[in-house]
């Protein structure tokens, strides 16, 4: 069948569909009556009668095959019934959404979307008399997501259309003169037992040296794309699999599209992202014997039964390229990620397999078909993203012990490289994950950047990639001891902090920011205008900013994030002053003073790093300014500055707030933003200290002034506290720097 088109999604009349949904409904029920009366009545009668010789026989078999062939109707009407109800279900709510996408949102954006045919549209803006026809990067960005979720919703509609016709023609067999062939109870069994016809066929072409043709592959693509986050469907889909099916057939088709590149490579990395995410819909109920004997394959050698085939990677190694997609309890994570630590540790740097690059040829094949992430060699970075998407989970793992070889050490110890006695003793060594030795380098560790997703989830209590929420999760016990355990290895050891895992840092401390004002404060008479919140280790906390300051993304980060939090808790205690001891002038001129050491301390390194470093340029770190304020204007909602909604009091946050405060950095940066020397690019980052006293001023312009304050007066001094907390930043970084350098850690 060919693809629908927005134009027949949106004028279909669904009521006629409706209607034959009604009338197969009557007619199922009709002939479960007819068939029940066939069995009650005639087949009775005929199976009591004394009949003998022909008749006997002869009438006998007539009527029970009449009897047999009322119930094959009945089951095909059902079935027919059962696929158009479904399906019309399914098409009714996907037109809503459609015409709300085209009509409302569209229109919200002022954009329109066009059908261009084949169920493919573009976004265009209409010209208005006497408009410019400019349009920002954020409109556009909108128009093309609100664009994607049309052709997404056509593509779902198309392949609800193709599976009813498909499984329609398999019940009616093509026999007229003949009922009681395939019968479904949902369009859910239609499909998955589709989908798990041409996984099957793929295992035993593979062992033929073949494989699926391109269009079954597109089949196969479509149907897991719309039906991964059906919990029926996926569940199914696995158990028809099984374990080892399952991860047999992941590792061919990503070995093989990873081959072979272009549509393969597109197709199979569709396939696998549907693969993940159905495996995290079906892991619950699945149930515990599942979960076991994938762990007993995650140690094993997987035979993937390929003609010619010399790889045999251990099960974990693929189940982790699954991992990386889709939402895992945390009961599952627990057993799997805890023994594949385990099993690590035991094989003592041995455990995973690689290719030895003697694939001629073939340099860039992998058991991860993604763009990002490496070979899927190193199971620990699926694992890792994984824990990234549950906080939870992620918190529980960390702080685990494993048993290992050596001292007892926790996961957090042992992954991120503390080890046993704090300075790297059975800590994990991580592989480069390529396919080929020659191209294993240091660049090619990828599983850190999903270190810092777990960390980021771990400490912050939510996931990676969340978009907005409110109100952010309380800093639990659990929470703030990673966090402050993080804190204090990177204070004493800055190289544990790779900088992939940089930007994860960056955010970690925006949301941390209470606890770092609160550590960092003047005196104990402003402990409750940050909620009381832990404190950490004065020196280790300082030591800890300079290690983000002296990377561009992690100081965008925790910049964004303290300029953000700065002005979001000053507009709180002008409108609500009774929350706070000591009155609002006080508490905004200390407010400023805090935001001040903090960009002092930030400050401080990225001067040293600019100036000693002689690799980066104040361009690099304004560059990462605007990219995450870009990612703050986008339509996903805010990723920078996680302490927006961490102001300790009751209320909603103020809107427009963070949007403004991101603007104002990113502006303040670029006027500073020197020539392509170290050394000038090193003395126009003092003014960050300018920098740091106008968002304060920024911040009291959203707050407003407090009742009975004169105006310039309070300028003046926010103004003055600002800077002469930044020059308190700037001695704090440097009695640091001077205190480590004297007391390394032992």
């Amino acid at each position: 069948m060919g693809n629908l088109t927005l134009t027949d999604l949106v004028e279909v009349d669904l009521g006629k569909l409706g209607a034959a949904v009604a009338d197969w409904k009557k007619a199922a029920d009709s002939l479960k009556k007819l068939a029940g009366n066939a069995d009650s009545g005639m087949y009775a009668k005929s199976e009591r009668a004394r009949w003998r010789g022909d008749n006997a026989t002869v009438t006998r078999d007539f009527v029970r095959k009449t009897k047999k062939e009322f119930a094959d109707a009945q089951a095909q009407a059902q079935t027919t019934y059962q696929l158009l109800e479904d399906a019309h279900s399914e098409l009714v709510g996907i037109q809503k959404k459609v015409q709300t996408a085209v009509g409302t949102d569209a229109a919200h954006i002022g954009c329109r979307i066009e059908d261009i045919g084949g169920g493919a549209v573009r976004w265009f803006f209409p010209h208005v008399r006497g408009d410019t026809d400019e349009r920002t990067q954020a409109q556009r960005d909108a128009a093309q997501a609100l664009a994607d979720r049309v052709a997404g919703l056509i593509g779902h509609a198309s392949e609800i259309d193709a599976s009813v016709a498909r499984a329609l023609g398999k019940s009616h067999g093509n026999d007229p003169h003949n009922f009681g062939h395939t019968n479904y109870d949902s369009l859910d069994a239609a499909q998955e037992e589709r989908a798990a016809e041409l996984a099957r066929k793929s295992l035993t072409l593979y062992k033929e040296g073949k494989e699926l043709s391109e269009e079954e592959l597109k089949e196969l693509r479509t149907i897991l794309q719309y039906n991964a986050d059906d919990q029926p469907f996926a569940t199914k889909l696995y158990r028809d699999l099984g374990p080892e099916g399952a991860l047999r057939f992941q590792a061919q088709i990503s070995l093989d599209g990873t081959a072979e590149g272009g549509t393969q490579l597109q197709l199979a990395r569709s396939i696998q992202d549907s693969m993940g995410v159905a495996l995290a819909t079906a892991q619950p109920k699945l149930g515990d014997e599942y979960t076991q004997e994938l762990m007993k394959l995650g140690r094993s050698n997987l035979d993937l039964e390929m003609l010619g085939n010399r790889i045999e990677p251990k099960g974990y190694q693929v189940l982790g390229t699954l991992l990386r997609h889709g939402t895992y309890e945390k009961d599952f994570l627990d057993k799997v990620g805890n023994d594949m630590i385990a099993y690590e540790r035991e094989m003592d740097g041995g455990a995973w397999s690689r290719p030895d690059g003697s694939y001629a040829g073939m340099k860039g094949f992998g058991l991860n078909a993604d763009t990002t992430g490496g070979g899927g060699w190193d199971p620990l970075t699926g694992l890792l993203e994984a824990y990234g998407r549950n906080p939870d989970a992620s918190t529980a793992f960390l702080q685990a012990n494993v048993a290992g070889p050596g001292e007892s050490m926790t996961n957090l110890d042992y992954l991120m490289g503390m080890g046993s006695d704090g300075k790297g003793e059975g800590a994990r060594t991580w592989i480069p994950d390529a396919t080929s030795p020659m191209t294993a380098g240091e660049d090619k560790v990828f599983g850190k950047d999903a270190l810092g997703h777990a960390l980021e989830a771990a400490t912050t209590g939510m996931p990676f990639d969340h978009g907005p929420v409110s109100p952010h999760p309380e800093h639990t016990p659990e929470r703030l001891a990673i966090m402050e355990k993080v804190v204090n290895s990177l204070a004493g050891d800055p190289k544990l902090m790779d900088d992939k895992m940089a930007d994860s840092m960056g955010r970690m401390a925006g949301e941390y920011m209470p606890e770092i004002n609160n550590t960092l404060r003047q005196s104990d008479s402003f402990g409750d205008l940050y909620g009381h919140p832990q404190k950490f280790d004065t020196m280790a906390t300082v030591e800890f900013l300079d290690v983000l300051g002296r990377n561009p993304e992690s100081y965008a980060e925790a910049t964004l994030g303290a300029e953000n939090y700065s002005a979001t808790l000053m507009s709180e205690v002008v409108k609500h002053p009774d929350r706070f001891s000591g009155t609002p002038a006080v508490n905004l001129q200390h407010i400023a003073y805090g935001t001040g050491t903090v960009e002092g301390i930030l400050g401080g390194a990225r001067h040293d790093e600019i100036v000693t470093g002689g690799q980066l340029s104040d361009k690099d770190y304004n560059e990462q300014l605007q990219k995450r304020a870009d990612m703050f204007n986008s339509v996903f909602g805010s990723t920078v500055g996680l302490a927006t909604e961490r102001v300790p009091v009751a209320g909603e946050i103020i809107n427009g707030v963070t949007e403004m405060v991101v603007g104002e950095v990113v502006e303040g940066a670029e006027r500073n933003t020197a020539a392509e020397t170290a050394d000038e690019a090193g003395k126009a980052s003092f003014d960050a200290r300018q920098n740091a006293t106008e968002q304060a001023l920024n911040g009291l312009s959203v707050a407003g002034m407090p009742a009975g304050a004169n105006e310039t007066d309070m300028r003046t001094n926010v103004d003055n506290q600002s800077e002469v907390g930044y020059d308190h930043g700037v001695d704090m970084h440097r009695d640091a720097k001077d205190f480590y350098q004297r007391n390394p850690p032992e």
